[in-house]
């Protein structure tokens, strides 16, 4: 029996492929140990969804953050020139990678390292983000 690493390659790519790769990927997304919040590419990137662990490490539930920015959770401890480097970058659909301090829906703060990428069609044209964060309150150095 072969091993294989691509996914792909498991099944045959007809409706059943579809839903199989959709159910695994919502699940991925649900069950990962890190907080997953994905954004339109739109003025403000409205939030379109997030996963528990995000709702858990925020405070917020997901009905109070869909359709708000991810600004929301920006204060005065904020790192302002990580904030510049991710405007700059994430226009240029550019792999964005930092750390910075966020707020909780209570006010207190927690310090956080994130990664967000573009998703884009097969034209190249950016529609949504992937931000990746993780609490790293204590870890840092």
């Amino acid at each position: 029996m072969k091993l294989t690493t691509d996914i792909f390659t498991l099944f045959d790519q007809d409706e059943s492929f579809k839903y199989i790769m959709r159910r695994l990927l919502e699940a991925s997304m649900e069950h990962s140990f890190n907080g997953i919040m994905i954004t339109e590419a739109g003025p403000g990137y409205p939030i379109v969804y997030v996963n528990p662990v995000f709702c858990e490490m925020t405070g917020y539930g997901p009905e109070e953050l869909i359709g708000k920015s991810p600004a929301l959770l920006q204060g005065p401890e904020t790192d302002k020139k990580v904030l510049d480097r991710l405007s700059e970058e994430i226009p240029a659909g550019k792999l964005f990678h930092g750390q910075t301090t966020n707020y909780r829906k209570d006010g207190s703060t927690f310090a956080m390292e994130w990664k967000i990428a573009p998703i884009r069609t097969g034209t190249e044209e950016i529609t949504h983000y992937l931000a990746i964060q993780r609490d790293v309150s204590g870890h840092r150095h």
